[in-house]
C-alpha cells in the first residue's frame, strides 16, 4: 500500500503558507504527514498546528540553502512512499487528489506526475508550466520530458535511485535534471490534466534578476551533468545568447556577467557529477517535447 507524504518548503511567506495548508483541508485524512521546511524566514514562521492534523513536523534552517537542497532535506525526513512537493504559494484546486494520485502510481513505470498549474489571478493555465517546447495548452494528461515543481508527486524509490535534487542548481532546472536521470532509467514523467493547483503569481512580461541568473547559470550546468557535448555547446550558447539578450533590453547585464562568471567557476563540480543519458533518452526526451538541440 502506497503511503502520502506532503512536502512544503517555504521563505518568508507565512500567509501564502496558510492558505497552501488551508486548501489540504479536505485531503488530511488520506496524508501519512505533513512536514514544513521554514528555509531561512526572518522572521521565523510561527509554527502552527493544524486542528485535527497533528503529524505536521517542522523543520528549520536557519539560512536559505535554496529549492534543490531544502527539497532534499525534506524528503530526508519523510516516510510516505510517494513524496507530494508543494509550493508554499500554491494552493489545491482539486477534489480528492489523493485518490487521484494513487491512481497514477498504480503503474509501476510512472516516477513522478506533476499536476496542472492554474494562475489564481487569470484562472488560465500557466504557459510556463506547460512541459512541452511548444507551450501548447492541452486537456487530456501528457507524458512529458521533464515535470514542473510548482505541485508534483514522485516515488520516494525514484527519487533515491537519482540521488535526489543537485544542490548546487539551487533554484531553476532542478526538475530538468532530476527528469533526464528518470527518463534515462525508463520511468516515466506524467502531467495530470485532472490535478490542479492555483498559483499565486502575477503575470509579467519582463524577467526578474534572479530569472536571468539562474537561468544563464543552471542551463550550462544542467546540460553538462547529462547530455552529449554537442547538447552542451548548442544549450549554454542559446541560453548565454537569449539570457543576455534580455539582460540587456532590462538594464541588467551586471546581472548575466554574474551568472557567466560562477557558472564558468562551477564547470569542474557539474563535470564530475556528469552522468550521459544514452542516445536513446536523448530522442526520446526530444520525442516527449523536451530542449535537445536547438
Amino acid at each position: 500500500m502506497t503511503t502520502l507524504s506532503v512536502l512544503i518548503l517555504t521563505h518568508n511567506r507565512p500567509h501564502e503558507l496558510s492558505r497552501c495548508l488551508s486548501s489540504l483541508q479536505k485531503e488530511k485524512m488520506h496524508l501519512t504527514e505533513i512536514i514544513i521546511l521554514d528555509n531561512g524566514s526572518e522572521p521565523p514562521i510561527e509554527e502552527v498546528h493544524w486542528a485535527g492534523f497533528p503529524q505536521i513536523k517542522w523543520i528549520r534552517s536557519e539560512k536559505n540553502i535554496g529549492v534543490a537542497a531544502g527539497r532534499n532535506i525534506l524528503a530526508s525526513h519523510a516516510i510516505g512512499t510517494l513524496l507530494w512537493f508543494l509550493d508554499d504559494d500554491a494552493t489545491l484546486g482539486t477534489q480528492e487528489a489523493s485518490t487521484l494520485i494513487q491512481r497514477y502510481f498504480e503503474k509501476p513505470s510512472v516516477a513522478v506526475v506533476s499536476f496542472k498549474v492554474l494562475n489564481e489571478f487569470t484562472h488560465k493555465e500557466e504557459v510556463h508550466c506547460i512541459p512541452d517546447r511548444r507551450k501548447r495548452p492541452t486537456h487530456a494528461d501528457l507524458q512529458a520530458a521533464y515535470f514542473v515543481g510548482c505541485s508534483f508527486v514522485i516515488q520516494k524509490k525514484a527519487f533515491s535511485q537519482v540521488g535526489g535534487f543537485w544542490a548546487p542548481l539551487h533554484y531553476s532546472c532542478e526538475e530538468l535534471d532530476l527528469s533526464y536521470r528518470l527518463i534515462d532509467l525508463k520511468y516515466e514523467c506524467m502531467r495530470s490534466n485532472s490535478l490542479e493547483v492555483y498559483h499565486s503569481y502575477r503575470p509579467s512580461r519582463e524577467r526578474t534578476s534572479s530569472w536571468i541568473y539562474f537561468n544563464a547559470r543552471n542551463r550550462a550546468w544542467t546540460a553538462l551533468r547529462n547530455l552529449p557535448l554537442r547538447y552542451v555547446i548548442s544549450q549554454t550558447v542559446l541560453w548565454w545568447t537569449y539570457t543576455g539578450w534580455i539582460s540587456v533590453r532590462q538594464r541588467q547585464s551586471k546581472v548575466f556577467m554574474l551568472a557567466v562568471r560562477d557558472c564558468v567557476r562551477g564547470v569542474k563540480d557539474a563535470y564530475s557529477s556528469r552522468r550521459l543519458i544514452s542516445q536513446a533518452t536523448c530522442r526520446r526526451v526530444a520525442e516527449l517535447g523536451g530542449r535537445i538541440w536547438y
